[in-house]
Order: C-alpha cells, then structure tokens, then sequence
C-alpha cells in the first residue's frame, strides 16, 4: 500500500536536516576561521617582529660604536621613518630597560617573546643588548590588520552557509513534495536516501569551496607578511642608496639575504635583481611555481627632472609548503567534520524512516519494538558523542591541574581522575539492573545522561584538580547507568541480539566522533570548553530515548534474584579464571595504555590534539568494520574461550608493538590490536560465563551486571598501575613487561579452562 510522507514529518525532516547541515557547517567555519586567525597571528606578527629585529640590530651597532642610548643622533627619525613606511605600525618607541615599559609591564614579562593583544593594537616587544640589557623597543600593531582577514574569511563563509542552507532548503522541500505526492511504497528507504544525498552532498560541496576560499587567504596573509618584510629591506638598500654607497657592486648582499631567510621560514628565497633582470644576489630557491613579491630599490631625485631611479628590485619568494601544510590540516579537519555529520545525518535518517512508519498506521508489537531499538541507538550515538570529547585529553588536563596529593608522584596523581570515573561507573553498573527493574530502564538512562552532563560540565569548568575528579566521578556514574540501561532496554525484545548489536553500533559511531570532535575543539579553543560542549550534547541523548516510548506504558517486572545466587556466581572458580587471567588484565592494556598512557607519549613527542583524536577515532572503526565479522565467527565456533585466550594474546601485542614505536604508524597499529582484542572479548566473555551452572542459575541479566562491574577493577587500575610502573622503569620497559605478563596470563587461562572443561 502507498504510504504518503505526513506534512508534519516532512516539516519535521525539513527542520531537522537544516538543524545537522547549520551545526555541521558551523562547526566548518568554526575550525576554519579559527584556523585562520591563528595563521594570520603567526605570520603577519612574525614580519613585524623581523622587522623590529632588524632596527634593533641596527640601534646595536650603532652602541657598539659608543653612541649612547639617551643621546643616541637621528634616533627619533629612525622610529618615525619605521612608523610611516610599515603598514599597520600604530606606535613604536624605545624605554630604558629599568624603567616601566608603556604597557606598564616590568620585568621580565615585558619582554615576552609572545605578542599581546591590548586595547590597542598587539605589542611586541624586544631587548636592546650592548652587553646587558640597556633597553627595550615597543612595536603596537593595529590589530585591525589581522582582524581585517578574519572578518572578511568569515563574512565569505557564512554567506557560503547562507547559500548552501536556501538551496537544501528549496531542493529538499520540492523533493519531499513530490515523493509524498507520488505516495512512494518505501519512503523509509527513500527519505534516508534523500538525506543523504542532498544535504550530504551539498556539506562536501560547502568543504570544497571552503578550501579554495581558504587557500586564497592563505597565501594574501603569506604576502602581506612578505611585503612587511620587503618595506624593511628596501628601506635599508635606500638609506645607503642615500648616502651614496654602489650599493649594486656592494659585498654581502648574498649574506644579508642569507640572514632574511634564515630568519623567516615561510620565504623560500630571496634575490636582487638588476632593472633589467640580472640576478645580483640571491639566497635560497626561487620556485617558479611560488607566490613572488617585488619591491623596487629606488635613488630619489638623481637629477633635477627625474624623481626616482631603480637600482636594484628585491623579489621575495612565499615558500608553497607554507600555504599547502595549512590547508592540509585544515582538510584534515574538515574531512573528520564531514564524518562526524554524515554519521549524524544517518542516524536521523533512520530515525525519521522509523517514525514515518510508526505514524503511518497503528504500529505493531514488533514495529514498536523497532522504534525503541532505533531510539536507543540514536541515544548511545547523541551520549557518547558528548561523553567522549574528552576521551583524547583528560590526562593533559589533569597535569594541567596538577597539585601534590598524598605524596604521590605526578604521573599517578594525573591518573587519578580516570580512576575515579571507573570506579564511579562500576558502581553504577551494578546498582543500574535493581534500578532499572525498580523504576524503568527509561528512567535511569535519563539520570545517567543527567548525571554525565553535570559531571562533564564540572570538569570544563574545573579550576583544580579535585574538583576535575568530582566531574570525572560524576560522569562516569552516568556512564554506567545509561550504558546497562541501554543494554536492559534491548533485552526484552525478540531480536535482542540485533537490537543490543545496533545500540553499540551507534555508541562507538557516537565515541568515534566524539573523540576527533572534542580533540578539534580543545585544539581550536580549550579542554574546558570541549568538555563544556560535550556536557550539553549529552542532555540531548535522554530527548532521544524518550521518542521511542510506546503510547503504553511498560509492564515488564524483573524477579529479584536471591542473594545466595550472587554469592554462588562470586565462589565460581570458571569466573574467577576469565577474570583474573583475561578480563582484568584486557582492562589494564585499555585504560592503562589506550586511555592514559598513549595521550602522553603522543603528546611530549608533539603531536597534535586533532591527530590524538584521530587515533581514537582508529580504535572505534574496528567496532564498526571488524567487529561484527569476529561476532560471526565466534557464533560459527563452539570453543568459545579460545577467542578468550586470542583477546588476551592481542592485548599483550598491542602494549609490546607500542613499546617499539618509533612514530604514529606503529602506534595506530598498537590501538588497531587493541581494538581488536576488545572486540572479541565483550562478546567471548559473555558467552564463556554463560556456561557456568552459577550464572545459568543466577540469570543472565544480573550474570552480566555483576562480571562487568568486576571487570571494571581493571579499568579502574589500568592507570594507576601503568602510572607507577613508568615510575619505577619507565615507559617502554612497563610496556614491554605489562605487555608480556598479559599474554603468558592469556595463555595459562588457556590451560586452566581446559583443564576445567575436558573434551568429551
């Protein structure tokens, strides 16, 4: 039967893909803008200060030559000369290195080497040295020079994003118009289709055209800082062009080129030329691809009818890998953007197809069942996007923060926080099934998502490091009860298993652009404000289960288990072997290693924050990819603890082949064997503990409540126990140790499982 799209679902589907389209591109001008302004900084400052370097050098030789700072002739010409012949220069003078500088700054930070920006415009300043410190030179750039290239960027931009948003707009009307017209016999399928197509299409588009805007940019903010440069150098030329100096036969020219580029790493060469091309002097490459700037070294008034005469021209050339390594980390970053909102904009496309079918006609039992199992996946997705933008950082942060505690040494004290959250969330994994059987699964992933938002919010708004534990502490409870509520949500339906499969489908899909999301934003702004962010995304998870409630309300009641059959599962010895040998110490590689360990060595070997939540997004994308293979073959098989032992084998791998990491491509390979490691095992393990009379008798339900809240000793020690370990003989060797005992830990549960459970 022909089912037309409802007017309200098409201009709820209208509402909600310009929603993702706005927030995605947004979060495109957000990375790009930001990206921008601090190229212009670094680079248009850096002329600026190359060009007060060159006074200053200049101000040096003539101390060496006894002229006296206070009296020191032509001195106030010189500044003044600067000040009008370079763009931007507001103000420039000279202080005495004793006295106050103008900004009334003393010491030593009146000669940071970093420009601030004041009231009115960015100051640099910079030491005069005649054996000590004798004074200092204060350069204040209008600040609009630098403002100028943002605004314009963004005014491009957001005009870009106007346009992108009318065209989707009016497409996307027309196209819904038509299919509810036509009636269509899927609009399920069709409507997912027509999202993606259309405002998909239209984000890689807007990336495309964002990337040749920026490339424009880019190379006028090169220019303008090589122009800066060239007003200082033909300034010189012209002073001894002035004096009467040839200064075309002149000696050293080929050096003083030599010291301008050195000086500035973004000039791939430099040359003076004749009037009539021929090469004088030159230093460094001249790519006859790279962006030039000519200058003309002129003699003023050589007779009393002609003005100025060109003695020599100066061509600067802009080194292109200035221009094309920027736009690579900026396509980089758009790139992980557009995933983030492709997957955003798949899993409103499902849930819109579900709900086009549920209002459609009266749903039945089976087709509820769905809608909740759609929901619950759109929730997983929406909660660990926000939870896990602080996945790639937390450690940074907490040594950030650090304080003495206790007498610990630094690197347990920042490991603290990871520790209290997974405490915290073991907890909450064993109180959530009594919860959920008391007042509703429904009802405790809303707290747990209230609870996580709170605690993230804390910790971007942390000043100290307890008060970073506090948040930690709280978020990982909410982690835990909305993680098993989702898991309990799925439960009673008659494809449990495909429903428990696509909730984790969308929790990693959540994780993965969470981690490379938060990493870009604590990149671009600040952990606090990352994790700020992450706090008011969760909000949104406990929205998006409340839309697949059913008009009726749950009748479903879970039998108190006895307290003797808690007792009979913990005397397992079966379980005590799964978890001392495999469970636990997979759980030390995960948080130890992946969670902890690794965001500091990437770290102090200066990677980026993008490309540390890159490596994370690696980790998910084996959840994604390999993960539903593995469950396949595990279920073909039916010696399932042999995948125990393999999960075990490939955990102890992954520490040993980080141990020999020498770059990123040994390090991404470690967290794929993490990754796959954990994707065996979630599985395995549930299915090794089934088969123990204790947990058959006890029930599967609260079987796996209670192996996973113990499992969660692990993660809980993971950091702690890596932390004290690279005290005692650091990194590589913990990870050659921790590494090793987890595989001869995997292998004896081997032996162990096999001497318990014979052949028959």
């Amino acid at each position: 039967m022909p089912l037309a799209i409802p007017q309200k679902l098409r201009l709820n589907a209208l509402l909600l893909s310009l929603g993702v389209l706005v927030v995605s591109l947004g979060f495109n001008v957000l990375l790009s803008v930001s990206t921008l302004d601090t190229l212009a900084k670094d680079l248009i400052l850096s002329g600026y200060r190359s060009s007060g370097q060159r006074l200053v050098q200049s101000i040096e030789r003539g101390l060496r030559f006894g002229k006296p700072l206070e009296s020191y002739a032509g001195l106030d010409e010189m500044l003044a000369e600067v000040r009008h012949t370079t763009r931007g220069v507001l103000r420039i003078e000279i202080s005495a290195a004793e006295a106050p500088d103008p900004g009334g700054e003393v010491g030593d930070a009146a000669i940071d080497r970093t420009p601030h920006r004041t009231a009115e415009g960015y100051r640099i300043v910079l030491p005069i040295r005649h054996n000590t410190e004798v004074g200092r030179l204060t350069i204040v750039v209008d600040a609009r020079e630098i403002d100028s290239v943002k605004d314009n960027f963004l005014r491009w931009s957001l005009a870009l994003l106007a346009a992108a948003c009318l065209v989707v707009g009016i497409v996307l009307h027309g196209r819904l118009e038509s299919a509810s017209a036509r009636g269509d016999g899927s609009p399920r399928h069709g409507l997912g289709r027509l999202l993606l197509v259309i405002v998909g299409g239209t984000q890689v588009l807007y990336s495309c055209g964002t990337l040749a805007l920026f490339d424009g940019f880019v190379g006028d903010i090169a220019t303008t800082k090589a122009d800066i440069l060239a007003q200082t150098v033909e300034r010189d030329f012209e002073y001894l062009i002035h004096k009467g100096v040839d200064v075309v036969h002149l000696k050293g020219k080929e050096q003083a080129l030599a010291q301008l580029v050195a000086a500035n790493r973004d000039l791939a060469g430099a040359a003076l030329l004749a009037p009539d091309g021929t090469l004088l002097a030159q230093a460094g490459d001249l790519p006859s691809a790279a962006p030039t700037v000519d200058r003309s070294l002129n003699a003023y008034w050589p007779s009393r009818f002609r003005q100025r005469e060109e003695i020599m021209r100066l061509r600067l050339a802009i080194d292109p890998h200035v221009i094309t390594s920027r736009l690579t980390r900026l396509t980089l970053d758009l790139a992980t953007s557009l995933t983030i909102s492709f997957l955003l904009l798949l899993e409103l496309s499902k849930l819109l197809g579900l709900i086009l079918a549920k209002r459609s006609a009266a749903p039945s039992p089976p087709e509820e069942q769905s809608v909740t199992a759609q929901a619950l996946r759109v929730a997983g997705f929406v909660f660990f996007l926000g939870y896990d933008m602080g996945i790639s950082f937390i450690p940074l942060l907490a040594r950030k923060l650090y304080a003495p505690v206790w007498g610990l040494s630094e690197e347990v004290v920042i490991g603290l926080p990871i520790s209290m959250e997974m405490i915290c969330a073991g907890i909450a994994l064993l109180l959530s099934g009594h919860l959920s059987a008391r007042h509703g699964w429904r009802k405790v992933l809303v707290a747990g998502a209230l609870s996580a938002a709170l605690g993230l919010l804390t910790g971007g708004f942390a000043t100290s490091l307890p008060m970073l534990i506090l948040g930690r502490a709280a978020a990982g409870f909410g982690f835990g009860l909305t993680l098993m509520a989702a898991q309990i949500g799925t439960l009673g339906q008659a494809n449990a298993a495909a429903g428990m499969a696509s909730v984790f489908a969308g929790i990693f899909s959540g994780s993965i652009c969470g981690a490379a999301a938060g990493a870009m934003l604590a990149d671009h702004l600040s952990f606090g404000a990352a994790l700020a962010t992450g706090g008011a995304v969760t909000l949104f998870s406990a929205c998006a289960v409340l839309l697949g409630k059913p008009a009726a309300p749950d009748a479903t009641a879970v039998r108190a288990a006895p307290v003797s059959g808690n007792l009979r599962l913990l005397r397992d010895p079966g379980m005590h072997v799964m978890l001392l040998f495999v469970g636990i110490p997979v759980s030390i590689c995960l948080t130890g290693f992946l969670h902890y360990l690794m965001p500091l060595q990437l770290a102090n070997a200066h990677v980026e924050q993008s490309d540390i939540g890159r490596t994370f997004m690696v980790y998910g994308l084996c959840f994604i990819t390999a993960g539903p293979w593995l469950g396949r073959w595990i279920d073909r098989r039916n010696d399932k603890a042999l995948f125990l032992t393999l999960s075990g084998l490939l955990s102890g791998l992954s520490l040993l082949v980080a141990a020999r990491a020498t770059g990123m491509p040994e390090t991404v390979a470690a967290v794929v064997f993490l990754g796959l490691a954990q994707c065996i095992v979630a599985p395995a393990s549930m299915l090794c503990l089934l088969t123990l009379p204790s947990a058959q008798a006890l029930g599967r339900e609260r079987s796996a409540a209670i192996y996973r809240g113990l499992e969660r000793l692990g993660q809980v020690a993971g950091p702690v126990v890596i932390g004290m370990a690279v005290v005692a003989v650091g990194a590589t060797r913990t990870l050659l140790l921790v590494g090793g005992a987890v595989c001869g830990a995997a292998m004896l549960f081997h032996a162990l499982w096999r001497l318990r459970s014979p052949r028959r």
